[in-house]
This record gives C-alpha cells, sequence and structure tokens, in this order.
C-alpha cells in the first residue's frame, strides 16, 4: 500500500494553526470594514485566457493549469489581484471608486521552502477607479493597522515607486528595451546581494558603467518626507523619477501626519517583480525571528484592467500573506493565548446517565455556555 501523504508544497493545519488562521482572517476583515471596503468574492478555477491575460515569464511556469472535462484550459487563480480585474472589467458600471477586500487561497508552482507554500492564503484590498497617491497610502495604512493589531511592533513596509525605478534606468542611460530586465534584477537584491545583481546586469547585456550607476543608486533609502531628497537629487533631469518621487512625497507626508513614518522605509531597490505594477511598491516585512520573508506586498497597477477588455482604469492594492503570518504568529505564542476556555465539564460516572448529561450539554449551549462531555 502506497504511503498517504500530502501534495508536495501544500500542509494540513491542526487545532492551534487554524486557530491562529481564523484569528488572523476575523481581524483582517474587521480592519478591511473599518476602512470601508466591501466583500468580494471569486472562484478559485479561471479560464487560461484570464489568467495569462496579466502576462509576464512567471505566470505559464507558476500556474497550476490544465484541461477541464470540457477540453477547456484553466488554471487554479495564483493571486486574488487578477480575478478582480476581470470584474471590473466585466462589469464596467461599478461606481468608482470601488473598495473591495477579499480573502482566500491561490495557488503558485514554484519551489517550497520555508514559510512558502504552494497553496496559501491571502487577504486583499483594493481601489479601483482612483488616481491619485492617497489610495496608494490608504491601502498601506490598513496594512500597518492589520500588522499593529497582530504583532504590535517589530514590523515595517518597504515603499518605492516604479516611476522611480524608470528615471533610474533613464538617468543610467539603459535602453526602454531593457528596462524590465534591470527591475528583475534589482528585486532579487536581498536573495543574491550586490555581486549577484551586477552579475544579473551583465548578463542582460547591461554595460558596466550602468550597472555601476544603479547599484549605487539602490543603496538609497530612508524614513521620513525629509529622506527622499537624495531621490530627487540623483533624479534631476528625469521627467518621470521626478514624478514618481512626487507621488512618494504625497504619501510620505500622509504617513508623517498619521504617526506611522517610522513604520515605512522608502527604499530605491524595492522593485517587486511582476510586470503589471505602474506607480508605488510596497512590500512588508517581520523584523523578529523567524525569518519569513516578505509577509506581504502590492502595488499600484493602472493598466492591468484593460488587459481584460476593460477602460483605462487606475487601482492599487495590498495583499497580506496570512499563509507566512501564520508561522510568526505560532512562534510569538498566538496559538496558546487562542485557546478557547471550556465554562463546563460533565463527566458522567455510569454509561446510563451519559443521555443526561448530553441533554444538559444542549441546554448550556444554548445559553451560550461552552461544556464537554466525557
Amino acid at each position: 500500500m502506497s504511503e498517504m501523504r500530502t501534495v508536495r508544497g501544500m500542509r494540513d493545519l491542526f487545532g492551534p494553526e487554524m486557530r491562529v488562521r481564523d484569528f488572523l482572517m476575523k481581524t483582517a476583515i474587521d480592519v478591511f470594514q473599518k476602512f470601508g471596503y466591501e466583500p468580494l468574492d471569486s472562484p478559485v478555477v479561471e479560464l487560461w485566457e484570464t489568467l495569462s491575460a496579466k502576462g509576464g515569464e512567471e505566470v505559464e511556469a507558476e500556474t497550476f493549469k490544465f484541461t477541464d472535462k470540457g477540453e477547456r484550459e484553466v488554471g487554479l487563480r495564483f493571486d486574488l489581484t487578477v480575478p478582480l480585474a476581470r470584474i471590473v472589467a466585466t462589469n464596467p458600471h461599478l461606481p468608482k471608486p470601488f473598495k473591495r477586500y477579499a480573502v482566500g487561497k491561490a495557488w503558485r508552482y514554484d519551489r517550497p521552502q520555508a514559510g512558502r507554500y504552494r497553496e496559501f492564503e491571502q487577504a486583499d484590498v483594493d481601489i479601483i477607479g482612483a488616481a491619485s497617491p492617497a489610495a496608494d497610502a490608504e491601502v498601506v495604512l490598513v496594512a500597518l493597522e492589520f500588522l499593529r493589531r497582530i504583532f504590535s511592533d517589530k514590523y515595517r513596509i518597504k515603499i518605492n515607486n516604479r516611476k522611480v525605478l524608470k528615471g533610474l534606468t533613464e538617468q543610467a542611460g539603459v535602453p526602454d528595451s531593457l528596462a524590465f530586465e534591470c527591475f528583475r534584477a534589482i528585486d532579487k537584491l536581498d536573495k543574491i546581494k550586490r555581486e549577484g545583481v551586477l552579475e544579473e546586469l551583465e548578463n542582460r547585456s547591461i554595460s558596466k558603467e550602468s550597472s555601476d550607476f544603479l547599484i549605487d543608486a539602490i543603496a538609497i533609502k530612508g524614513s521620513g518626507a525629509s529622506s527622499l531628497d537624495k531621490f530627487r537629487e540623483i533624479l534631476t533631469g528625469s521627467e518621470i523619477g521626478i514624478e514618481g518621487v512626487d507621488e512618494l512625497l504625497m504619501m510620505a507626508e500622509i504617513f508623517d501626519e498619521v504617526g506611522v513614518g517610522d513604520k515605512i522605509l522608502f527604499d530605491m531597490s524595492l522593485a517587486r517583480g511582476l510586470d503589471y505594477y505602474t506607480g508605488p511598491v510596497f512590500e512588508g516585512r517581520y523584523l523578529g525571528k523567524p525569518k519569513v520573508g516578505s509577509i506581504l506586498g502590492g502595488g499600484r497597477y493602472d493598466h492591468l484592467i484593460e488587459k481584460f477588455g476593460g477602460q483605462p482604469t487606475p487601482a492599487t492594492g495590498i495583499s497580506l500573506g496570512i499563509g507566512r503570518m501564520i508561522e510568526v504568529a505560532l512562534a510569538r505564542g498566538l496559538a496558546d493565548k487562542l485557546l478557547p476556555e471550556l465554562d463546563v465539564f460533565i463527566a458522567p460516572i455510569k454509561s446510563p446517565l451519559v443521555r443526561y448529561g448530553m441533554a444538559l450539554q444542549n441546554d448550556l449551549v444554548k445559553q451560550g455556555i461552552s461544556c464537554e462531555v466525557d
């Protein structure tokens, strides 16, 4: 008889994990609703033409794709953003701005590692139809409030702007055709470090002079509105780069006014791998142990809805990685704190008394009193 086991990259969740997961989901939904977002759900299976419309080299490789019994090519959703884009594109009369939240599972066929599974749960908020950087700031504030409730401290959200990166490639003399190649290389800085990025840039036919400029520039980072002065200085002469800095400045002023500026790091090295980002991009990390990598991410995607046949529509959003946060919350002892307290325990001393004990249990539960019968 063959050994029964889970599919590689997937896992079972038992009592402690489920208590933590449910608490995280409940907290996320409460925060989302407090900020005025409406719930939305979508199928976990989408037509392949929908999933592939996002574009990008990683889609084909990372999607659980198959042919159904009707000979249709379909796949499991790899995020909650693509279904949202399809919904908005096919429902053009939705009132704007459309503020929605969604919680659910997604699947990606990538390499399993610590805190990273092929099946995972996300909790997303998005604002459709708002072009102002204030909308970008709001989804970050939503995420910060969630993190505050769950972790109290030891977290930070990095922010950059794809326009800033585009300005950097302009200043470095990189051709437009190679700009996204640069973004992909820069996005790997945390994993492969400085020398690795330089090698990646060289492999992508970026000159040594341009590579040296880029690797020095992406080391610039800081908190607060004043930290963006260095961004502006290095991008002087790039119209799109300065436009990106101005958008970040508006966000920084909002964060400083709210009093969360110390939780934000403006980081020129942040790129985010997805090709559909067009403006501000975000990535959050837990700074304590265990190290699980990014626990949230997102950004502005003003052209994505057009790819699904919709009207040009500005959009921004952020996704909380619930699956990875379960690992952190367990390590912090949250599961024990969430153990339900039992009000009454009934232990019938003889078998004929069991029915009386269960009748009493039923009456107590109706009154809102927790009860267990041995």
